[in-house]
């Protein structure tokens, strides 16, 4: 009976056990049991910065409320709660077992721009987590920043550009800053004061001169504003722009502007600057490194040409390269020499030089493209004869400039070996070696020697020849004595040409030109009439046959007075008379002084430019004073330009503004000629002995 009622003890207690297990096993699952019976959903509302959240599956008998948590994850994956909220549920905002609810930014003490999870937990213990997020995150995807300009401007276009139009940033509390900093974070600045944030693009016109003061790479930022943000504000959007110098070719250039003032033009091109170009100055360097001289640079108005005409004297006239170094100071104070550098070539060119022998005995000399900065003044072709290694100078001749080249015509004075050197002058009278050239002459081309009878213009006349050479004054070969009878004065009015003949007794007539001389006649070159017609208001030279004094009368005056059609009284030296009012004199000046003469009259010998005088120089008059005697036949013809006279139209010689004396008078010490030939005043003078220097 013991063991019965033993094993019945033992069949009620095993059933007994079994029912605690189970039992204690529902407890032990119940939570995970219940959150799968609830679901939760959160939508956020980004342009009010509102999170809406909705719990559904809620039994009120099982449970009273929650607490509903709002968290995210920090940069170290650190969940940082910022937000709980205890519920209670009621019949009201409780129904169908569904709960709504929501919680904005503005609830949110301190918070950061991120996705947001929000958990319930239930007042039975039971955890309910949200599957999505609520998106309070910045967009930044969304977003361009853009920074418009090239890097030397100085006026920049930053944009915030919305591709999308989408809330870039969530609520409505934030504004954005924009500031303008160094990539070393350094002096940040802000442009403005701070803005709402766009919806749409957004642009800024910056002047960044007000904002930078030093060339380098820079940060446009804009940074999110708001007093909640952990340390009040956040990086929206930065770029990358940068300031800087720019500029284009450096180099050297001549026209004819700078030519004719004796300079040449430095230049830099396409200077432009983001903190505005205040001025540039050019630093000149010779071959040897040395500074010759510094110039500021000019421009016109708006323009990024920036150039410095710099004088040949300031590089003490010293042919060769000169490097050019361009320094630029801009608003800022800040000067920036350009690492380019340009050369300047101020250097001769030799051109090219031939000589062509011609069948009369001659050559012809060519100069071709030689160059001198400054201008070339004159060539001269200087001929030498070499004999045994030995070289005498036989001839110089002046070069005629046609066409880039410049011509001579060399007529043989001796054979055998000869060398021609062709030779520039600068305008301060420099001789520049161009080129130099050899050839050789036999003796039967030399060219002819003594009296020749050759024809001119259909007419025969009798030239004197040494070597080669027909001679162009012949006071000395004729041994002429002053106050000579048997002269023949011929004007030829149209050429502006006097030629003075002598008597052949061979031929019986006036038909040896003893020398020429280039004039001035009257202006009115139209009157054909003779001097009946002459006044003192008139200004022609009367054509005709006269003498010296055709009125009988003295006739030759040292210096004479003549009065001018205003009144004014002029004072003419070395005068001879021709005929009524008319006088071959020297260039009239003002007073009795030998230095009152007007270089613009003295600069129209050659032309038509008197009142109907024939002007001379100083020494062509003082010569047919002294060597034509009264009764000398003069001639005066309408002419021909084209056809001057048998020994064609002298030279003649230019003077400056600032010259008032004749270079061919002898009472002007030779001292004062040579200063000013060397200085480039004059372009020629006449030594006290009758020689040509220059012309």
């Amino acid at each position: 009976m013991l063991k019965q009622g033993k094993h019945k003890k033992k069949f009620i207690a095993l059933p007994a056990v079994f029912m605690i297990a189970i039992v204690v096993a529902v407890f032990a699952i119940s939570p995970n049991a219940k959150a799968a019976q609830y679901s939760a959903d959160v939508n956020a509302d980004r342009e009010n910065g509102v999170c809406n959240y909705t719990l559904a599956g809620i039994d009120t008998a099982q449970t009273s409320g929650m607490t509903t948590k709002v968290t995210y994850k920090d940069e170290s994956e650190n969940t940082v709660t910022v937000l709980e909220q205890p519920v209670t549920f009621t019949a009201e905002n409780c129904q169908n077992g569904q709960y709504s609810g929501s919680f904005s930014l503005s609830d949110i003490s301190t918070y950061a721009y991120r996705e947001y999870t929000v958990s319930f937990l239930m007042s039975d213990g039971t955890p309910v987590e949200a599957a999505a997020k609520c998106d309070f995150s910045i967009h930044r995807d969304k977003l361009t920043l853009d920074v418009a300009g090239y890097k030397s401007k100085t006026n920049r276009t930053i944009s915030l550009v919305n591709k999308e139009n989408d809330i870039i940033i969530p609520g409505k509390d934030s504004q954005i800053q924009l500031s303008i900093l160094k990539k070393n974070g350094k002096d940040e600045k802000k442009v403005g004061t701070a803005t709402v944030i766009p919806t749409a693009t957004k642009s800024w016109d910056v002047d960044l001169t007000k904002y930078c003061n030093t060339y380098g790479t820079y940060y446009a930022r804009f940074t999110v504003i708001n007093s909640k943000l952990s340390g009040g504000s956040e990086l929206l959007a930065q770029k990358e722009f940068n300031l800087a110098l720019t500029y284009g070719k450096i180099g050297s250039k001549s026209t004819s502007k700078t030519e004719k003032n004796q300079t040449f033009r430095v230049f830099v091109e396409k200077v432009n600057s983001a903190l505005v170009v205040k001025n540039v100055t050019f630093n000149i360097y010779n071959s040897a490194g040395k500074l010759v001289c510094t110039e500021k640079g000019v421009h016109n108005g708006t323009s990024t040409y920036y150039y410095s005409d710099i004088p040949l004297k300031t590089i003490n006239y010293k042919f060769g390269n000169y490097k050019i170094e361009v320094s630029v100071t801009d608003n800022a104070g800040i000067v920036r020499i350009l690492k380019k550098t340009g050369t300047a070539s101020v250097r001769v060119k030799t051109g090219t030089l031939t000589v062509t022998k011609l069948a009369n005995g001659t050559a012809k000399f060519r100069l071709k493209n030689a160059y001198i900065p400054g201008n070339i003044k004159s060539v001269r072709f200087k001929v030498y004869s070499i004999k045994n290694g030995k070289r005498t100078l036989i001839k110089k001749l002046i070069g005629v400039y046609s066409n880039k080249t410049y011509i001579a015509n060399y007529q043989y004075m001796v054979s055998g070996r000869t060398q021609v050197v062709a030779c520039g002058y600068t305008q301060w009278n420099k001789e520049i070696k161009f080129k130099t050239k050899e050839f050789s002459v036999k003796s039967s081309e030399v060219g002819k020697n003594g009296w020749r009878y050759e024809k001119y213009a259909g007419k025969v006349y009798k030239f004197y020849y040494k070597n080669g050479e027909k001679l162009t004054d012949l006071t000395n070969v004729l041994k002429l004595k002053k106050g000579n009878k048997k002269l023949k004065i011929v004007v030829n009015r149209a050429a502006c040409c006097v030629t003075i003949y002598a008597y052949d007794s061979q031929k019986k007539d006036y038909i040896i030109p003893v020398k020429t001389c280039t004039v001035s006649v009257g202006r009115d070159t139209a009157t054909t009439s003779g001097a009946a017609g002459l006044s003192i208001s008139s200004s022609y030279t009367p054509l005709g046959s006269y003498s010296i004094s055709s009125n009988g009368t003295a006739a030759k005056y040292s210096l004479k007075p003549m009065g001018e059609p205003d009144g004014s009284t002029v004072y003419a030296r070395w005068a001879s008379h021709v005929v009524g009012n008319v006088y071959f004199h020297a260039i009239a000046v003002g007073s009795q002084s030998h230095y009152a003469l007007r270089a613009s009259n003295y600069n129209k010998l050659g032309s038509a430019a008197s009142a109907g005088c024939i002007r001379m120089t100083v020494a062509d008059a003082k010569w047919l004073y002294d060597y034509a005697a009264v009764g000398s036949s003069v001639k005066i013809e309408k002419g021909n330009s084209k056809k001057p006279g048998p020994l064609g139209k002298a030279a003649t010689i230019k003077i400056a503004e600032s010259i008032n004396y004749d270079p061919t008078d002898p009472s002007v010490p030779a001292a004062t000629k040579k200063k000013d030939y060397k200085a480039g005043r004059i372009s020629g003078y006449m030594t006290s002995k009758g020689k040509k220097v220059g012309y």
